[in-house]
């Protein structure tokens, strides 16, 4: 094995370390725990011929630095006829600084999109409690009015008048439900799903057609609220782009988390192709997933419907 002063001063091994593979197993012995196994799985499988070339990042103990990051990449120069290696080469890259401002930045999102959902809930319990009850009690004088004046002139236009204060109350309750769903809280997300798809139901022509599993009990408040976000900006996409005359909605447990998908049978599009409202939607849907440490795919073709599926961990945000 060759290793030179560089790769000894990445590591931290001692200068008496530098012949043979004494570097080797210093670097093995600093792995991080909990990135360790992964790491050897990606190596064997690179030594032997499963994988062609390694790229991953992991954490390394530094003896001096304490806890780093490594971008390592590695090949295989030669191999058998078996396809097992029999001379590789690799290179380790300190990513410490970049992974740092990565982390900020997804702390700085994180409490970006709390304090959102924070102001939205003061906008919701304002629009509910106050603008709401106001307009309920117009919508009863409006009422009164229209009945005094019974058989006359103006009874027409008050009737018009109070339908109008109706129609404007519950416009404004469901504003303030969309902004901040106290269902949620209130009676958990399976329920909040059912209720936002049948508000959705009453907006358009569509069928959406609901099915959740049993939840587990242990689904973290952030995690509940990060899917019904998705779904909730999935089904305005479904209403306003797609076209579609129906749509269901999946939720399950898998893998110790939860699968929601969001699927429509309208027009579909290509995920590479340019579509400014869509993508920006899908950005969100994305930023959220990303800081519950989930996943999200989309699937659509032209003509072929899309399909958006989120994973998260049940217990994020707990």
């Amino acid at each position: 094995m060759y290793s030179d002063d560089r790769l000894r001063e990445l590591c931290g091994a001692p200068a008496e370390s530098a012949g043979g593979l004494e570097v080797l197993h210093f670097w093995l012995e600093h792995l991080h725990p909990d990135d360790r196994e992964r790491v050897l799985d990606h190596r064997d499988r690179m030594h032997d011929g499963r994988l062609e070339r390694l790229s991953i990042e992991y954490r390394y103990r530094h003896p001096a630095r304490g806890e780093i990051w490594f971008h390592h990449l590695a090949g295989a120069a030669e191999r058998d006829g078996h396809r097992r290696a029999l001379r590789t080469y690799g290179v380790l890259q300190d990513v410490t600084e970049q992974k740092r401002t990565e982390a900020a930045l997804q702390d700085l999102s994180r409490r970006l999109i709390r304090a959102q959902e924070q102001e939205r809930a003061l906008l919701a319990r304002e629009l509910h409690d106050d603008l709401s009850q106001r307009l309920a009690v117009l919508a009863i004088d409006a009422g009164r009015a229209e009945l005094a004046a019974s058989g006359g002139q103006a009874e027409q236009p008050l009737r018009g008048l109070r339908e109008g204060l109706v129609t404007l109350s519950a416009d404004v309750h469901s504003l303030a439900y969309q902004l901040h769903p106290s269902i949620l809280e209130e009676l958990g997300l399976a329920e909040a799903l059912r209720t936002e798809c049948d508000r959705r139901r009453r907006q358009g022509p569509i069928d959406i057609v609901v099915s959740v599993d049993p939840l587990p009990a242990d689904v973290g408040a952030e995690t509940a609220l990060c899917l019904f976000r998705v779904a909730q900006e999935a089904l305005t996409n479904v209403l306003r782009h797609s076209g579609a005359r129906s749509a269901t909605v999946s939720l399950r447990p898998l893998d110790e988390g939860l699968l929601l998908a969001v699927r429509d049978d309208g027009a579909g599009f290509d995920p590479k192709g340019p579509r400014a409202g869509r993508s920006l939607g899908l950005a969100s849907m994305r930023e959220r997933i990303h800081l519950v440490k989930g996943t999200l795919d989309v699937e659509s073709a032209p003509g072929e419907g899309t399909a958006i599926v989120a994973w998260v961990p049940s217990s994020s945000g707990n």
